[in-house]
């Protein structure tokens, strides 16, 4: 029989707990931070200003805002959208269109 494979390292997994206790507190009981057109106004999750793909950023708080999860998809289908209004940060200088 095969052994599943995972769906996260034990490796990103510990990270994943640690950024769970910091996170929650971060956004439980705040308004979104976003406020896009298909906004709930209650923050649901953390929207990450310069994504989460490295460890650093999962959990760089300065990177961080409190966000409704309607918010933060918006951000992902509307990146130009985002990118005006500041929220998202472009990870680099080489590549400024998106």
């Amino acid at each position: 029989m095969k052994k599943p494979i995972k769906k996260v390292s034990d490796k990103r997994q510990a990270q994943n707990k640690e950024y769970s206790k910091k996170s929650r507190p971060f956004w439980k009981g705040k308004g979104c931070g976003i406020k896009s057109p298909e906004c709930t106004g209650k923050a649901e999750g953390i929207h990450h200003l310069k994504g989460k793909n490295t460890p650093a950023l999962l959990v760089d708080e300065r990177f961080w805002m409190a966000a409704c999860n309607r918010c933060n998809v918006y951000v992902e289908e509307h990146p130009q959208w985002a990118y005006e209004r500041g929220f998202k940060i472009k990870r680099n200088n080489k590549n400024t269109e998106q």
